[in-house]
């Protein structure tokens, strides 16, 4: 059974969480404060979404069953594909992520599990937003760096 183990505070929500990890959430996730400061980065209005944070053999079957891909990573995007309509909450589309993965890469990195969500965060919604760094000769990579150093106090750090 989904379940969603996080609640935000009274404004809109930007994004269902739902959380099938063993850990609870980090307590610093800051969603959706996060994902409305990157909508607006991005001039998204009324943006909403869905994220998943699972299990790295969850990821390995969506990235098999959808990319061709077996084999776990970090982040999968699902683009909606719906048209925006004025006046209307604009659907982005499904985030996955594997908390296993997030975890691994956040120790590695040497910073804390929320700010490595929220990275992955960051880059999925580039995703669902049309870029893609496997063919876009840098564009997305550009962007996304651009975006971590506008959102620096949500990462602890500001890149040079």
């Amino acid at each position: 059974m989904l379940v969603s183990k996080l609640s935000m505070n009274t404004e809109p929500q930007i994004a269902d969480l739902i959380w099938e990890s063993e850990d609870d959430p980090p307590p610093d996730l800051c969603l959706n404060e996060f994902l409305r400061d990157l909508c607006t980065c991005l001039d998204v209005d009324d943006p909403e979404l869905a994220v998943l944070v699972t299990t790295d053999e969850r990821v390995r079957g969506l990235n098999h069953q959808y990319r061709d891909r077996d084999k776990t990573t970090d982040v999968l995007s699902f683009p909606s594909g719906a048209p925006y309509l004025e006046g209307e909450p604009r659907y982005l589309g499904d985030i996955v992520i594997s908390a296993s993965q997030a975890r691994r890469q956040a120790e590695e990195i040497g910073h804390g599990l929320g700010q490595e969500l929220r990275f992955l965060l960051l880059h999925g919604v580039l995703h669902l937003l049309g870029y893609d760094h496997e063919t876009d000769n840098g564009e997305m990579m550009e962007l996304q760096s651009d975006l971590k150093n506008k959102l620096s106090p949500y990462f602890g750090e500001r890149r040079k």
